[in-house]
């Protein structure tokens, strides 16, 4: 008790001394810190709030100091101050306020980390799942969505020309209506085995979820079974998005999908069954969850925009796609693969006409694929939505200012930054599912049989100027761009060596650094 009031008067004498005294409750030292903010005395409002939280840890105490050590660019203190008011906002069970504080924070969570990137061995996983049907035992399949028009005269697929290499997985919208139409994407099938990867097939049912029974699902099932593909299936994708008929009824939604799955897996044992979110409301996701034994993936969609909903009031140029990946990630990897079902990164937006934002969608893509591989291994599938909505049939019914251009081929940056990716066994672009090397964290013992390919993982709040890896404090050369790939040589000596990453950002100060050790064994 000596040492708190110590500390408050310590903290006293940082007050303005129009204070008639110093305060002596939570409430008092809060009230001060409000004074000191509106004076711009923002250390002292630090102190202030710190005393209110140590007298009174409530939320709100917290996200105060928390708030003005963002001003203070103490990034490091308010992330911690924010957890507290985020643990604060769970512990009385409001899950809502604390997943958008969450999402407040995550810009100012800093962090550097080294990787190996060809390791001879494979992590052991945190769990121990049973593998579900076609995941991989490691790595990542690439995929894209493939319209009509991305099928050529010949009847082969375009996107592999385009971006010079095939991928492991395409993917097209198809609506279940008995009756109307062709019953299955015959075509797209076609192509996709011609070229030997997978189809993963977004079924949208087009009448009322009600009417949605074996005998108008079974057309389907048979001409899948005939196509001869492996099919990720995600029915009736985005449940938890108001706008669809059906996620009107949760537990109509189970019954549903559990009767697809039970017709897949009697008449087509080449698909997979994909159970698909939104990353939003994750609080009604258990009210929608048809099972563990009817879902083989996890899926979500995820984009990386300009701005939230075309609103140029809500900016996503800082939003970090691992952040919205994270809660999904770490609520159902031990149960399930992973499969981000749709993602993209728009270089144009319909908010703001004529802006180029290039640089801003290569950054973004890199950090979803590239984060995922490094700190996510069982996203096992990343699906990319190839589609200019600002000119697309498709979306035409959207406002303008929500139409965002996520074209791939033809942007030569976003091409570079995918490309990138085609260097490492990690991203698999033919369909198999054998072992491949996966990063691992940089470990502290390393016997050398090659040149070891190492990767930096970075986030900072500003995009930094420049990055830096010595060893023993020698400069290395390293990559221009996340992952930040750098190689050491496979003839270290035997003993204790040092590698240090420094990220700076504008002026030379620096973001973010991380010292790593480790004995080369001999």
């Amino acid at each position: 008790m000596k040492s708190l009031r110590s500390g408050l008067l310590a903290v006293g004498l940082l007050l303005p001394l129009a204070l008639a005294a110093t305060p002596r409750s939570a409430d008092q030292w809060y009230a001060a810190g409000q004074t000191q903010l509106r004076a711009g005395q923002l250390q002292a409002a630090a102190a202030a709030f710190l005393q209110a939280a140590t007298l009174n840890p409530s939320a709100a105490n917290w996200r105060a100091l928390a708030d003005t050590r963002v001003r203070l660019d103490d990034f490091a203190g308010a992330t911690q101050a924010y957890d507290r008011a985020i643990q604060g906002y769970r512990s009385r069970g409001d899950s809502v306020t604390a997943r958008a504080l969450e999402t407040l924070a995550a810009p100012y969570r800093q962090d550097a980390a080294l990787y190996v990137l060809n390791a001879a061995s494979t992590p052991a996983p945190a769990c121990r799942p049973t593998p579900a049907k076609f995941e991989p035992a490691t790595g990542i399949y690439l995929g894209a969505y493939v319209d009509e028009q991305g099928i050529g005269r010949d009847g082969r697929l375009l996107v592999p020309q385009q971006l010079g290499t095939p991928l492991a997985v395409y993917f097209r919208y198809f609506t279940l209506k008995p009756g109307v139409g062709e019953v299955f994407p015959h075509r797209l099938a076609q192509a996709v085995k011609a070229a030997g990867g997978a189809m993963h097939i977004a079924l949208e049912p087009g009448i009322p979820l009600r009417q949605v029974t074996e005998a108008s699902v079974l057309p389907f099932a048979r001409a899948a079974a005939a196509s001869g593909v492996p099919i990720f299936l995600r029915f009736a994708g985005e449940f938890n998005d108001s706008a669809n008929e059906w996620s009107r009824d949760p537990a109509l939604y189970r019954a549903r999908f559990r009767l697809v799955h039970d017709v897949m897996a009697r008449t087509a044992p080449n698909v997979a069954m994909v159970w698909m979110m939104m990353p939003s409301r994750l609080e009604v996701l258990d009210s929608y969850y048809p099972g563990a034994d009817a879902v083989d993936w996890v899926g979500l969609s995820l984009y990386s925009v300009p701005f939230q909903n075309g609103d140029r009031t809500q900016p996503g140029l800082r939003v970090n796609p691992l952040d919205v990946l994270d809660p999904i990630y770490r609520k159902y990897a031990c149960t399930h693969p992973i499969q981000v079902s749709e993602y993209a990164s728009a270089h144009r937006s319909g908010a703001a006409p004529g802006v180029d934002y290039t640089a801003f969608a290569a950054q973004k893509l890199r950090e979803l694929y590239w984060g995922a591989a490094l700190k996510y291994p069982r996203v096992k599938n990343i699906n990319w939505l190839n589609i200019d909505m600002q000119t697309s049939a498709f979306v035409q019914p959207r406002a303008p200012q929500r139409r965002n251009d996520y074209s791939l081929p033809g942007v030569p940056a976003k091409v570079a930054a995918f490309r990138d990716l085609l260097g490492v066994q990690t991203f698999r672009t033919a369909f198999s599912t054998g072992t491949v090397h996966v990063p691992q964290p940089f470990p502290t013992r390393v016997q050398l049989r090659e040149a070891v390919q190492g990767a930096v993982w970075l986030r900072t709040f500003e995009p930094p100027t420049r990055v830096t890896v010595t060893l023993d404090g020698r400069a290395v050369p390293v990559g221009a761009a996340l992952p930040y790939r750098f190689t050491l040589p496979a003839d270290l000596p035997p003993g204790r060596h040092t590698l240090t990453v420094t990220a700076s950002g504008s002026g030379g100060k620096t973001l973010v650094s991380r010292v790593q050790t480790f004995d080369v064994q001999p």
